[in-house]
């Protein structure tokens, strides 16, 4: 008689798989994990199926040139938005703020930085931009305004057009150059911003790869996930700081450039035909979290996600928490809407969305890269 305790299990499979081509060296073992529904109804007393309270149009067309950045505060937004030219006529831009009931823009400060590459720490607490020059690089305080130059670069130094991104805990920040010197050898530069000082990691076993296209540091910065793009296919590297090197442990294909820690050993990342996956570098695990995924977005304090999915001839976004290798409560809080960006609140009770209306599901595929898209339509969803 077959033991009823079984019938629960998750499915596991074992399985070896060649990794893709770069630092790792021969087979790797890989445990693939996918849960069973019966995890989905983990009781959970403290967590509540996420219910719509109220829904913000943000007053922003598509004729503001705006950026949206991110959250400050639980209830404040910060984007950059091109100012009234005025009497000059000339173009400028500057740092502005929308609060409840964000019927109002509310200007913070001009900017001097090159609007196609800054990025808002997760704390809401700064700002950093390369100068428009593209000699260096601004951290900027939202507190007292203050102007920060945390980077200069060498003239044998080139700037690699790839995003500056920040580690979670809003302590790292990440870009590429290469240096002309050393046959443009591609480097990972880090700054921290807690000891003030910019440190450089040689990307060796990745120098014949067609493109690396983002680098994200772990809170502790020991760890790193490295986005990149080859002609035929894209992967997701995870490697380890040793020293002044950088060495790969981990790299699997992906169907796009989204990924996030977890923690120091997990992470999260959108594989291909839609797949989300979570792998954990201490048991060599990787586990299906969602199928069908657009894109997604994690909270701060990576408790909770928001995610895009294609649901037959539409698409819709969802809410859910993250347990063990689960998504829970999964609700659906709008349809008919393919979001560009997503960024949960402070204290995750709001997501602001960033995207374009539909009117008819397209055929998204997950490995291509998304087209131009009009940010004319950005909204606020106020969690009950």
């Amino acid at each position: 008689m077959v033991n009823k305790r079984f019938v629960a299990l998750p499915v596991l499979f074992t399985v070896l798989i060649i990794l893709l081509s770069g630092c790792a060296r021969g087979l790797q073992s890989e445990t693939i994990v996918i849960p069973s529904t019966e995890d989905e109804h983990i009781v959970d007393s403290g967590s509540k199926p996420f219910q719509v309270k109220t829904i913000y149009r943000l007053p922003i067309s598509e004729t503001n040139d705006s950026q949206l950045l991110g959250w400050t505060d639980p209830e404040s937004v910060v984007g950059l938005f091109q100012d009234d030219p005025g009497a000059t006529r000339h173009l400028t831009q500057s740092l502005q703020r929308l609060k409840p009931p964000y019927e109002q823009l509310e200007k913070m400060q001009s900017m001097n930085v090159d609007p196609r590459n800054i990025e808002m720490s997760p704390n809401g607490k700064y700002i950093v931009g390369f100068n428009k020059t593209q000699d260096g690089m601004k951290l900027i305080s939202l507190s007292d305004g203050r102007e920060t130059t945390i980077g200069i670069f060498k003239p044998s130094e080139g700037l690699l057009k790839t995003k500056l991104t920040w580690s979670d805990n809003s302590r790292y920040i990440s870009y590429l150059i290469t240096d002309v010197n050393a046959g443009s050898e591609v480097k990972m530069a880090v700054y921290d911003t807690t000891a003030g000082q910019v440190n450089l990691y040689p990307l060796k076993c990745l120098q014949n790869s067609s493109s690396i296209s983002e680098a994200k540091m772990s809170d502790d910065g020991q760890s790193v996930l490295i986005v990149v793009r080859n002609k035929r296919t894209n992967s997701i590297c995870m490697g380890t700081v040793d020293g002044s090197s950088v060495n790969i442990e981990y790299e699997h294909q992906t169907g796009g450039d989204q990924m996030a820690w977890l923690n120091k050993d997990q992470f999260v990342f959108l594989g291909t035909e839609g797949t989300l996956y979570e792998y954990d570098r201490r048991n060599k695990a990787l586990s299906v979290l969602l199928e069908k995924v657009l894109s997604f977005q994690l909270s701060q304090d990576r408790k909770y996600i928001a995610y895009s999915q294609q649901d037959n001839d539409s698409i819709s976004i969802y809410a859910g928490k993250l347990q063990g290798n689960n998504v829970l409560y999964k609700t659906s809080v709008y349809q008919g809407f393919l979001p560009s960006e997503m960024f949960w609140s402070l204290d995750n009770d709001s997501l602001l969305i960033n995207g374009q209306k539909i009117y008819s599901a397209p055929r998204v595929q997950a490995s291509k890269e998304p087209g131009p898209v009009s940010y004319n339509q950005p909204f606020i969803i106020k969690f009950q």
